[in-house]
């Protein structure tokens, strides 16, 4: 199965090669627009003033919800790249949502990966505040340390996360919109193996939990009160314990792969039927072939006995 790397490659390149451009004392001028998964719009342009610093420009569906999780959302963003002296906040972009100036002259590899994660960087805002929530309420005495907290991304137009800290695990909840009914049962049957794996093979039996659902799990059923009665929703739950995220890197890595889980899990639908469909239309061709081969003559010649042929396309001999 294919694993979408949490970078996007375009941002890397296009900075590598204004980067490069740069030090070689012949400056590019830029004016990209790249598109991303969900929504997701990024912009490189040049500084008016100077071709030497770069504008990278963000516009994103999940901005407005991430931003009314609470919390300092700016400082957070601010220190992502507050260690890159290349890196600072200016006023966002006309139709951006977030906007840092690059110095090239300062860049290196570490910052060009860093603001290549901006999205991620943007998405992982709501975990940070479940992390932290979770932090402190398993210091609580137990009875008390109950949350009603709930953090929603809504990251498409009719789909969202859910985010529950509790005292002993993070419940993580996916509202997936299925608009084709073959859809539903592709992914009725690539989730279940996500189970069935997890039992077969103890290697994978510390991976978080997976479930799947056609009902709003009870972490997040007000919120979702009105989506219930719609058949074309699912909803997929994985519920994370300590170990997947008592590190900063565990961290990193579980925000990673359940912000790209969306696009992981529908590529793969797709993917599987396209195969299913190029299956069934090698199956069409050699049936016509076999067909084909099996045709009798329409044209015979005048006194000449007809001709009897095997399958395969080989005469009778009598």
């Amino acid at each position: 199965m294919l694993h979408l790397r949490p970078e996007n490659l375009l941002v890397q390149k296009t900075l590598t090669e204004a980067w490069n451009a740069s030090k070689a004392g012949s400056p590019l001028t830029l004016d990209r627009v790249i598109s991303d998964f969900d929504y997701t719009t990024l912009h490189v342009s040049n500084s008016p003033d100077d071709k030497s610093i770069l504008w990278l420009s963000i516009r994103t569906k999940a901005w407005q919800s991430v931003v009314k999780c609470g919390g300092d959302f700016a400082g957070y963003l601010k220190s992502k790249y507050n260690g890159f002296h290349a890196v600072s906040e200016c006023s966002p972009e006309q139709g951006y949502d977030f906007t840092v100036q690059v110095k090239l002259d300062e860049l290196d590899a570490d910052a060009i990966v860093q603001l290549s994660l901006m999205k991620i960087h943007i998405m992982s805002y709501p975990f940070q505040l479940a992390f932290d929530e979770f932090a402190r309420l398993s210091q609580l005495p137990e009875g008390s340390n109950a949350s009603d907290t709930v953090h929603q991304i809504q990251y498409r137009d009719d789909e969202n996360i859910f985010i529950k800290p509790s005292s002993d695990r993070i419940t993580v909840i996916f509202e997936t919109f299925f608009q084709d009914e073959t859809d539903k049962v592709f992914g009725k049957v690539f989730l279940q193996e996500f189970v069935d794996a997890r039992k077969r093979n103890r290697n994978i039996q510390s991976a978080p939990q997976v479930l799947f659902s056609h009902e709003p799990p009870l972490e997040a059923a007000s919120l979702m009160a009105a989506r219930s009665a719609d058949k074309n929703r699912r909803f997929i739950t994985f519920v994370l314990f300590p170990r997947h995220f008592q590190t900063p890197e565990l961290q990193f890595s579980s925000v990673c792969h359940l912000s790209l889980f969306r696009n992981y899990f529908h590529y793969h639908i797709k993917c599987s039927k396209a195969y299913m469909h190029s299956r069934m239309r090698y199956r069409v061709d050699t049936f016509i072939k076999v067909l084909n081969r099996a045709k009798v003559d329409d044209e015979e010649e005048a006194g000449e006995q007809t001709t009897r042929r095997t399958i395969t396309g080989r005469k009778l001999v009598y």
